[in-house]
């Protein structure tokens, strides 16, 4: 392993660790930081990093992954026959200290790692195929990143026994891009202290950071918002026509339907369009109504 052992997390307080997490970026945020996280904004890391916002407070969800972190473990070895270790550290690239990688285990003799994870059921189409969702693929060359590993493990235990485990090979071209995105974002926004753009997922942010206006207040934007403003009314002149696309689209699916309650397709369920107290509902299955 090249990387440099940072701190020693054995017996560690939490609140010592969420510490050290914010002197660099941990390979739970590389997503964010490349705008590619359904989950997590790179204002939200950049507001972290500064003691800004808040940590997550502890919930069940953040617990049965903790209690369940060393099962995935003990099965990934049970299902493969490889030793994995616990390494009980923050570490540190050693060329690129705001790189750090808090990992799970540790592959002796194979220069690898894994990461475990748990998940609800609803989330295994996530699991479709045989690659790791992108969030993770980031994650797991983040790490490689820092470690110098040439492959990462990737253990998930589905809805509590459904435990499957992937492979994510070393992608030089990708850890290369990331070293640059991130040398980026913490050079120019977490040192400078110059926050990056809001995005689609800092809705509750905003509304809870600024939840009332201040009456007969008003400003005047900037020159460089005009890009924004075109941005919003292209926006919503796209989703205007989209959503007229959709609704033809439904309207001839209609049209075939007539008076039966189901379409089917190929042998597969599709569509409803059945008759209840408010007049007759068209439903697509596996979408919106």
């Amino acid at each position: 392993m090249q990387a440099l052992r940072l701190v020693n997390t054995l017996n560690m307080q939490h609140e010592d660790w969420l510490e050290y997490r914010r002197l660099g970026i941990g390979g739970s945020d590389a997503a964010a930081i490349c705008g590619l996280s359904r989950y997590k904004s790179p204002m939200s890391v950049y507001l972290e990093k500064l003691g800004e916002l808040a940590p997550l407070e502890d919930n069940p969800k953040m617990k049965a992954g903790r209690i369940l972190e060393p099962v995935i473990a003990e099965w990934f070895a049970e299902d493969t026959g490889y030793k994995v270790w616990r390494r009980n550290a923050i570490f540190q690239h050693p060329e690129h200290p705001f790189m750090l990688a808090n990992i799970d285990r540790w592959l002796p003799g194979q220069n690898a790692g894994l990461e475990c994870k748990n998940t609800a059921e609803y989330c295994k189409g996530d699991w479709a195929g045989t690659q790791a969702p992108t969030e993770y693929i980031l994650q797991c060359n983040h790490y490689m990143a820092v470690t110098g590993a040439d492959r990462w493990f990737i253990a998930v235990l589905i809805g509590g026994w459904d435990f499957q485990w992937r492979v994510i090979e070393r992608d030089e071209q990708l850890i290369k891009n990331l070293i640059t995105i991130e040398k980026g974002f913490w050079e120019e926004h977490v040192a400078a202290k110059v926050p990056p753009a809001f995005s689609h997922q800092d809705t509750e942010y905003l509304k809870n950071k600024y939840s009332e206006s201040v009456s007969d207040s008003s400003i005047e934007l900037p020159e460089d918002a005009y890009k924004i403003i075109q941005e919003l009314h292209q926006a919503r002149a796209d989703k205007s026509q989209a959503e007229k696309r959709e609704e033809a689209a439904k309207n001839q699916i209609k049209g075939y339907m007539q008076t039966s309650e189901k379409a089917y397709f190929q042998g597969d369920l599709h569509f409803t369009w059945k008759t209840g107290k408010r007049g007759r509902t068209f439903r697509v299955i596996g979408g919106d109504e």
